[in-house]
């Protein structure tokens, strides 16, 4: 087999180079504009240039889209970024704050005490008024101290409140690895650690509280008030925490006149209409003392406000997944595709030949390095069992450079003339044996087969062992 496989991995560095640049343009959106701007403009570059370059390796690509897609990917992105800049706009809401409470060194106090926030938002729907405000660890800017990229990335959470009546203070707070302890969860233990880090903590005085159920061991609990805490966590109110997946890796606090939870990441339209619809679902299961707040909970239109990419992340609910983010559905997309895409492509290669519908050309060695050949001073070491030669296909002479001789048979001599399959599909590499062929089909399909189950834990995921359980 020749050694024309960094094809298919440049295409995926390139892929991967445009959501890094991606990622990077939308942590700076809304804060720093000329940076995001060059991200978001870099970003187009790289999808649209990987593009090309794979289709220009498989077909001929007309000179005219080598000026026309990288405008258009360009303006795409752009076009992506102008929305996630204009949503709150778009809604209707404003950037004054009337209700709830803001962070400050880690503690919720009423906003007209806390430290200004990078973004806020504030809305009335479904007869709910609505909160939304995005914060960084640290000492927020104009306080004397720049905000470093590093606390950009790693620091940013989103706080999404919605209006309550007055009510003692409550913070249910997921414990890790308390949800499935009979499997490893290291991702969504992750969630919970970094979601429970940056949520702020209700400016009270708060004492242990515990239901007497097997929901103290999935969820710690802490009131100021032991009554309301165990008025309030009625078992409509445990199990809809239990079983629904957002609740179980964020922190969820009652303080101030303000149901609220907090996300690590950055306040989006997505992430704030998911988290609406969840805070909106908890309320109406609640039982309030008010009894007109009551009556708009039981009543407010808790379908709605799923927000971009609602029906994917319904099914994802419905089988007791975690909601994706537009951003970690595209990655999860691209990741799957990278490893679909080449892996098929060797296997599909490999089958061919295997089968015999590979064009099979005859191979003629002008140059031989054996790998016992290698010494501790050659500047070739590990690169041993490699031919050069020269065949012919469909008229036209194909020069070979470095093929690695993989098969198990005899090592070809210079002047030789050998029988090799070329696989059909880009890149097509040279297969000499049988034996080789099997060993790229192995190989192929091991990308393939880890690619294929992202995708389906993506798009179709299964329901959690547990519920299969509960409902058999």
């Amino acid at each position: 087999m020749d050694l024309q496989l960094a094809g298919p991995w440049l295409i995926v560095a390139g892929y991967a180079a445009g959501f890094g640049l991606l990622f990077l343009g939308n942590r700076f959106d809304g804060r720093r504009p000329t940076a995001a701007a060059v991200c978001y403009a870099l970003s187009g570059v790289a999808f649209s240039e990987t593009s090309l370059y794979w289709l220009s390796a498989v077909t001929e690509v007309a000179q005219w889209l080598w000026f026309a897609v990288p405008p258009a990917i360009v303006a795409l992105v752009v076009w992506r970024g102008y929305r996630q800049r204009t949503w709150i706009r778009r809604l209707g809401g404003s950037g004054t704050q009337s209700f709830g409470v803001l962070p400050r060194d880690g503690i919720a106090l009423a906003y007209e005490d806390a430290d200004p926030v990078a973004t806020l938002v504030e809305f009335d729907r479904n007869g709910h008024r609505l909160l939304g405000a995005e914060y960084t660890l640290g000492r927020p800017e104009g306080l004397g101290e720049p905000i470093r990229t590093a606390d950009l990335i790693d620091g940013t959470y989103t706080l999404i409140q919605l209006r309550t009546p007055v009510v003692p203070s409550l913070v249910v707070t997921p414990n890790v690895g308390a949800f499935e302890p009979e499997r490893f969860t290291p991702f969504e233990d992750a969630r919970i650690t970094r979601n429970t880090i940056g949520s702020p903590k209700p400016d009270a005085l708060l004492q242990r509280f515990e239901t007497g159920s097997d929901f103290d061991r999935r969820f710690t609990i802490t009131t100021s008030d032991p009554e309301f805490a165990r008025a309030f966590l009625t078992p409509e109110v445990r199990d809809l925490l239990t079983r629904d997946p957002w609740f179980r890796v964020r922190e969820v606090a009652l303080h101030g006149g303000s149901l609220w939870a907090t996300e690590a990441g950055t306040l989006t339209e997505q992430r704030m209409f998911i988290g609406v619809r969840r805070l909106a679902l908890l309320a109406s299961a609640a039982d309030w003392s008010d009894e007109a707040f009551g009556a708009v909970a039981k009543a407010a239109d808790t379908a709605d406000g799923a927000g971009p990419g609602g029906s994917l992340n319904r099914r994802r609910e419905a089988a007791d997944r975690q909601p994706l983010s537009a951003l970690s559905l595209v990655t999860r997309s691209v990741i799957a595709l990278a490893l679909v895409l080449p892996g098929l492509a060797l296997a599909v290669n490999s089958l061919t030949a295997l089968t015999g519908l590979a064009p099979e050309v005859r191979l003629t060695v002008t140059a031989t390095l054996r790998a016992e050949a290698s010494t501790a001073n050659c500047t070739s070491c590990g690169n041993g069992n490699l031919v050069d030669g020269t065949y012919e296909l469909s008229g036209e002479t194909v020069r070979v450079t470095d093929m690695r001789w993989m098969s198990f048979g005899d090592f070809p001599e210079r002047g030789d003339v050998v029988d090799v399959s070329v696989g059909p599909l880009w890149w097509h590499p040279l297969i000499e044996s049988t034996d080789t062929g099997v060993f790229l089909l192995l190989i192929g399909l091991a990308p393939v087969v880890a690619g294929a189950a992202l995708a389906k834990a993506t798009y179709l995921p299964r329901p959690r062992r547990s519920d299969l359980r509960l409902a058999g």
